[in-house]
């Protein structure tokens, strides 16, 4: 998941920020060319993976999360492959499914991936959410730099008053519909972070959910209403420090919520603090 701060998470922020917000300015101010901001930005990605660096605190505990040594993955959000990549290289034998509708993200994914010699990643250049066909996606624009990393579907748009949008149209989809017509008989690990559209996912997704239950891990809090779908069919909400995981305590707030079903704790229990 990408390190950012979203301030849709509090309805009395009206900004929107971005990681490393004057670098990225700066380098599209100097360079004035987006082709080389994207060459960039994919170089420095596929860098950091390669010489594992992770600002994500998941990492580190994946192999003991996603116990199979072959996982079926669908990373939702792939962004430039920023958690793709790096599960693909701990995961060589896996399966992983990457959702991007925006197209330069969709040229830096498949950029990173190439240089890093990744071949289990396959991409769709879709979004997924809760109804099938095309959607309207606001891209923000921070000074002239285009953010695809923070673009967000139409109906899950907050107004913030220091960007304007870029607005493109894409292809939707669901999850169930996805596993239904790729014929996907397991899936072990479900990553959203899809900047306010989590909800959507999930529903569009439940009957997958429910029915092969996968470990979640997505961008919410854990105390949002429409989360209690995923607690009334047993899933527990955890966050991490990077080496135990936790349930969430009161006050405490995460960019990323785990989730996993009640009758999937057992292999990882060594991890969860008591």
């Amino acid at each position: 998941m990408t390190p950012m701060q979203h301030s849709n998470v509090d309805a009395k922020k009206d900004t929107l920020s971005t990681t490393n917000h004057m670098l990225k300015v700066t380098a599209k101010r100097i360079l004035r060319n987006d082709d080389l901001v994207l060459f960039m930005k994919a170089a420095k990605i596929a860098f950091e993976v390669w010489t594992d660096q992770a600002s994500d605190l998941i990492f580190p505990l994946l192999p003991e999360i996603i116990v199979s040594p072959d996982p079926v993955v669908i990373d939702i959000g792939a962004n430039m492959g920023q958690f793709a990549s790096r599960v693909a290289r701990r995961f060589p034998a896996g399966r992983i499914y990457s959702f991007e509708p925006i197209r330069t993200n969709g040229v830096g994914l498949r950029r990173v991936l190439r240089w890093l010699r990744v071949s289990n990643v396959e991409i769709f250049e879709e979004a997924v959410c809760d109804t099938t066909g095309t959607e309207r996606i606001h891209i923000p624009n921070f000074h002239g730099y285009q953010d695809g990393t923070l673009a967000v579907l139409e109906r899950s748009k907050r107004a913030f008053s220091n960007v304007t949008y870029h607005v493109v149209t894409v292809r939707t989809s669901t999850l169930d519909a996805f596993v239904t017509a790729q014929e996907v008989g397991r899936l072990d690990f479900l990553k959203v972070d899809t900047e306010g559209a989590e909800e959507r996912v999930v529903r569009g997704g439940m009957q997958v959910i429910s029915t092969l239950l996968p470990i979640l891990y997505m961008e919410v809090t854990p105390d949002q209403a429409w989360m209690q779908v995923l607690y009334d069919i047993g899933y527990l909400p955890f966050y991490t420090d990077g080496v135990k995981l936790h349930s969430p305590r009161p006050g405490e707030w995460q960019n990323d919520l785990l989730l996993v079903h009640r009758s999937k704790t057992d292999p990882m229990a060594k991890l969860i603090e008591r």
